[in-house]
C-alpha cells in the first residue's frame, strides 16, 4: 500500500471517529480549557428536572464537576473521571451510565494554580479564602477547584427523588432535603465558581460538593470545619452548553429574577 493511501485512510478513520463521538449523544468535543454545562441553573430552579444527557454521555465532557440527576435524585460529585451519586438515604454509589442528568457542570481538570494551608470554619470562611486567590487570577473567569482536606465536621445535604408534576426547587429544598453531619472525614471538596456577569446562566459565586476518601459519604455542602486543605485551581475561559428540548423548557417564563431563590436553595 502506498504512503498516500495510508494517509488518506488515516484521515478518513479520524473523521469517522470524530463524527461518531459527536453523534453519540449530546456530547462536546474535548477541550481542556472549557466548562461544559447541561441546562441552566435558572431552568433547573423552575422545576425542569427531566434528563437532558446521560451519565455515559457526560463522561465525554470532563473528569471533574458537579450537578444532580433526573428528578433531583441525589447530588452529583464528579471526581477523577467518575460520576458519583450521593443519595437522600445517605448512601453514595457510582452512577450508572443510563442515569440521566437535568443540570450539571464539568470540565477536564488542568491545574493552573495551587493554594495550600487552608483552614476554614464555615462555607463563608472558605469562600473568602478562595475569593482572595481568584482576585489575583481574575475574578471574571470561571474556575473549578479541588480541595483535598480533613473535615473535623462537615454538613451535607441530598434531596429525595421528585415525582411529576415537579415543583420549583426552592419548594423542594424545604420539604425533601435530607441533612447529614459527619465528623473526622478526609476527602475532596469540588468547587465551581461562576462570575457575576454569568449569573443568568449559573449561580454567581461558589458551589461546593464533598466526597470523602472512602467514597461512601458526600453531598452538597451546607457547613464545614476543615483543616490541612490544599486547593488545586483550574482557570477556565471557554463555555459550552446543552439546553433541554422539552415543551416544558420551551414554555418557561424567565422574566423572574431568580437570584434570591438560588441563594436560598444553596443553604
Amino acid at each position: 500500500m502506498t504512503n498516500r493511501k495510508i494517509i488518506l485512510i488515516s484521515i478518513l478513520l479520524a473523521s469517522l471517529l470524530a463524527i461518531s463521538a459527536v453523534s453519540a449523544g449530546n456530547v462536546f468535543i474535548k477541550n481542556d480549557d472549557s466548562m461544559h454545562q447541561v441546562s441552566t441553573m435558572q431552568t433547573f430552579m423552575k422545576g425542569a428536572y427531566e434528563g437532558v444527557v446521560s451519565v455515559g454521555e457526560m463522561k465525554y465532557n470532563g473528569d471533574v464537576g458537579l450537578g444532580t440527576f433526573e428528578g433531583v435524585n441525589g447530588e452529583m460529585i464528579i471526581l477523577d473521571g467518575v460520576i458519583y451519586q450521593a443519595k437522600a438515604d445517605g448512601s453514595v454509589k457510582v452512577a450508572p451510565n443510563n442515569e440521566t442528568i437535568p443540570f450539571a457542570t464539568i470540565t477536564y481538570f488542568d491545574k493552573d494554580a495551587e493554594l495550600g494551608g487552608i483552614s476554614a470554619n464555615s462555607t463563608d470562611d472558605l469562600t473568602s479564602k478562595l475569593n482572595g486567590e481568584i482576585e489575583k487570577l481574575g475574578k471574571n473567569n470561571m474556575y473549578v477547584v479541588k480541595i483535598k482536606c480533613y473535615a473535623d465536621n462537615i454538613t451535607v445535604r441530598s434531596v429525595e427523588k421528585q415525582n411529576q408534576p415537579y415543583k420549583e426547587f426552592s419548594e423542594v429544598a424545604k420539604t425533601s432535603q435530607k441533612v447529614f453531619n459527619y465528623t473526622n472525614q478526609s476527602g475532596t471538596i469540588v468547587a465551581v465558581y461562576f462570575p457575576e456577569h454569568m449569573k443568568d446562566i449559573n449561580m454567581a459565586g461558589w458551589h461546593f460538593h464533598f466526597l470523602n476518601d472512602a467514597k461512601d459519604k458526600g453531598g452538597h455542602i451546607l457547613g464545614l470545619n476543615i483543616t490541612n486543605g490544599t486547593a488545586e485551581i483550574d482557570e477556565i475561559h471557554e463555555f459550552n452548553m446543552v439546553l433541554p428540548t422539552t415543551d416544558k423548557f420551551s414554555d418557561l417564563n424567565f422574566t423572574e429574577d431568580m437570584t434570591s431563590k438560588i441563594k436560598g436553595a444553596e443553604k
